[in-house]
Parts: C-alpha cells; sequence; structure tokens
C-alpha cells in the first residue's frame, strides 16, 4: 500500500512539473507602441490578445487613430496611436512635458515605470509624453 501511494505521489509530481514546465515555456508577446518598446503585459483570451492601453482625453471630444499588427512568430504586438488633431498656426513646446518628451507620470520620468516599478499606465509604459508623442512639441 505504502509503495503504491508513493509510486502515485511520483507520478502526480512528475505530471505537474510538466505541466508548470510546459505552461512557462510560453513566450510573452512584446508590445510596442509608436516604435518605443512597452513594459505593458499582454493578456490572453482564447484566441484574442487583450492589450491595456491609456488614451488621455484633454478636450470634450478627442479623437484617435489606432492601429495593430500582430506578428505570432516573433510574439510582438505592434501598436500605433495616434491622436487627430486640429493643425495650429505653428509648433507649439508641450506644457505637459516641459518639452522634454518623457511621460511625466513616471518614475523617473520617461522610464514606463512607475515608484512601485509596475508598468506605468498612462503612457502604456513606453515613457514617452501621451501628449506630444515624445517630440515635446503640441
Amino acid at each position: 500500500m505504502k509503495a503504491k501511494l508513493s509510486l502515485l505521489v511520483v507520478v502526480l509530481l512528475t505530471f505537474l512539473g510538466g505541466y508548470t514546465i510546459g505552461s512557462a515555456s510560453v513566450e510573452p508577446y512584446q508590445v510596442v507602441i509608436n516604435g518605443n518598446p512597452s513594459k505593458l503585459k499582454v493578456g490572453h483570451d482564447k484566441d484574442s490578445l487583450i492589450v491595456p492601453l491609456a488614451l488621455p482625453v484633454t478636450s470634450d471630444q478627442e479623437d484617435w487613430n489606432i492601429s495593430l499588427l500582430r506578428d505570432d512568430k516573433a510574439h510582438k504586438l505592434d501598436v500605433k496611436m495616434t491622436s487627430v488633431k486640429r493643425k495650429l498656426r505653428g509648433d507649439t513646446d508641450c506644457y505637459y512635458c516641459a518639452a522634454t518628451g518623457n511621460c511625466t507620470q513616471d518614475y523617473p520620468a520617461g522610464s514606463g515605470v512607475n515608484y512601485a516599478g509596475a508598468c506605468e499606465y498612462i503612457c502604456s509604459g513606453t515613457g514617452k509624453c501621451v501628449h506630444c508623442g515624445g517630440t515635446g512639441k503640441l
């Protein structure tokens, strides 16, 4: 009886160990937002990927163009986000980031992470100012 129980424990541990190794081998997706690598974690739901993107709304109506390109072989998700804005007479320095192009919500600014070291959600982990797109100009 004791031998059967120990054999059962060994079989279960082998099965569970193989399962955890197999599930750990799934390579996570790398998210690139407007050409900048992000620290965002991609969720999975059946055949879909779930990407938590932050979109700042600075006026009564804000229009965004978002395109996603999923590369399953390279485990890469390329995101293009552009705010559709009225054309101004000239370029103005971005007053959100003081024309540095770095996200001011990050610690340190432009790092893509917050005080706790987790992905910062305002800039979606890119470290770039979402108002000027990292250019420093509005």
